[in-house]
Order: structure tokens, then C-alpha cells, then sequence
């Protein structure tokens, strides 16, 4: 079973791999993904599932297609730092965040940002996944005020909840004083 964040951390790895090397997208897909498409595709076939390859593929191509748009993106939210100062892992994950946010309707918000916070704490530095969610987060309520994000199907479901309102669905419960034996606050 292949899971979409293993699939993502290849785009990742293979996209820093085309940095490191200045190969054309296309041997570059070749040398680092080809043999995971193929896997993808016959797990795919088995399963009668779509969609893996096609975010294998388009995470892969757009994002390095895109990468300056994407980098100006981030730097207008990236205040007091030049793009060259962002770590380059930092910088793709955020590229490829992006780009899902934007390309990739039925994926929605929330699980995308979560999925590129959780590759920086594996792959990069301690305090990257704080920085990475700030910039994210910042472009997805642009996107969101512009009209940018078109979402459908799963994708739609709830992407954001105010910062300090909690889940509105969920009843509070009332904050207990254990000094004064558990009586409500």
C-alpha cells in the first residue's frame, strides 16, 4: 500500500534532486521516479483507484514548472527573509504545498498543509514546520479571499477554523478549579 505521503516525500526528494543536478524535469523524473509511477500505476490497476499517479506526476511537473511563481508567492509572505536564506528543503515543501492547494480539488486544505508539516518535522530543521505553516497558512487565506482555490468532492470539507475558536461542533465543556475540589470556573 502506497500512501500519498510517500508519495509526496518522493515529489519532495526528487524536486531537490533537480535543483542539485539542473537535469531537464524529465530525466530527472526518470532517474528518481519512474520506477515508483510504475508501482503506483499497478497498484492503481489493481485497485481500480486513480488518482496517486496523477499526484505523483502533476506534484512533480507543476511544482518545478511553477517554482517562480511559487517563490514569489512565499516571499511576499516571507517578511525580513530573502528566498535565498530559506532552506531549499523548506522552500520545496512549500512550492509543492502550493501547488496542491491550487491544482488539486479534492484534496483539501487542512490535510494538505498538515501533510507538508509533518514531511518538515522529518526532514528538515526543528522550527521549519512552524515557519513553513505560517507562510502556508498565509497564502491559503489569500487564495481563499482572491477566489484562487477551487475545491470539490472531499476537498471541500471544512479547510480552516478561526485561530482560538476551537471545533464549533463540539460543546465546551466547562474549565474546572481542582484547588476548590472541581467546582466549574
Amino acid at each position: 500500500m502506497i500512501s500519498r505521503r510517500q508519495i509526496r516525500v518522493k515529489v519532495m526528494q526528487a524536486i531537490y534532486a533537480w535543483y542539485s543536478t539542473g537535469d531537464e524535469p524529465a530525466q530527472t523524473f526518470d532517474v528518481n521516479l519512474k520506477d515508483f509511477a510504475e508501482e503506483i500505476r499497478a497498484h492503481e490497476r489493481q485497485k481500480g483507484d486513480n488518482g496517486d499517479l496523477r499526484l505523483l506526476m502533476e506534484l512533480f511537473y507543476e511544482t518545478i514548472k511553477q517554482h517562480q511563481d511559487y517563490d514569489k508567492l512565499i516571499e511576499s509572505k516571507a517578511q525580513n527573509w530573502e528566498l535565498d536564506r530559506i532552506a531549499l528543503v523548506d522552500r520545496i515543501l512549500m512550492q509543492m504545498g502550493i501547488c496542491e492547494m491550487l491544482r488539486f480539488q479534492e484534496i483539501p486544505i487542512k490535510v494538505s498543509i498538515n501533510e507538508y508539516l509533518e514531511i518538515a518535522k522529518k526532514f528538515s530543521t526543528p522550527k521549519s514546520s512552524k515557519f513553513i505553516n505560517g507562510i502556508l497558512d498565509s497564502l491559503y487565506l489569500e487564495f481563499k479571499q482572491n477566489g484562487s482555490i477551487q475545491k470539490a468532492g472531499r476537498g471541500l470539507i471544512d479547510q480552516s477554523v478561526p485561530k482560538g475558536m476551537g471545533d464549533p461542533t463540539k460543546k465546551k465543556r466547562p474549565r474546572v478549579n481542582k484547588e476548590d475540589g472541581g467546582e466549574p470556573v
